[in-house]
């Protein structure tokens, strides 16, 4: 990351973009807990900087959605130790299992984690993280 960077949100509000997550997960890891997976898809793919949106699709290890859960993201930088001044909505859709955040303010380059709080039938934490240039 180039050194004299200022930090702060760039945009004048979110944009509400069309959302496209088609094609397969960008990414795919497990929860905190082992208890869930999951799969990461971006839109714009690959996000950048700006407002973006994340689906998280959450199975449990057989592969089964786990539906019904209450999502909470943070978008963290972990180098600068700061979040953003915009908190995404997080809502589950039609498709079991499958939940969209929504604005995510990149507005600056570096890496940045989505730090995700799960609460439900299951209470875990999943911490998907990008690297924007």
């Amino acid at each position: 990351m180039a050194a004299g960077g200022a930090c702060g949100s760039g945009g004048t509000g979110p944009a509400q973009p069309s959302l496209d997550f088609s094609g397969p997960a960008a990414l795919t890891l497990a929860s905190a807990s082992g208890q869930l997976n999951a799969g990461v898809r971006w839109s714009p793919n690959p996000p950048a900087l700006g407002f973006d949106a994340a689906e998280l699709t959450l199975t449990d290890t057989t592969g089964a959605a786990v539906t019904g859960l209450t999502l909470t993201m943070l978008p963290w930088m972990p180098a600068h130790g700061h979040g953003t001044s915009t908190t995404p909505t997080v809502s589950e859709t039609a498709t079991p299992g499958v939940y969209v955040a929504t604005p995510i303010d990149f507005y600056m380059a570096g890496q940045w984690e989505l730090r995700t709080t799960i609460a439900g039938a299951v209470d875990d934490t999943v911490t998907p993280a990008i690297e924007l240039q």
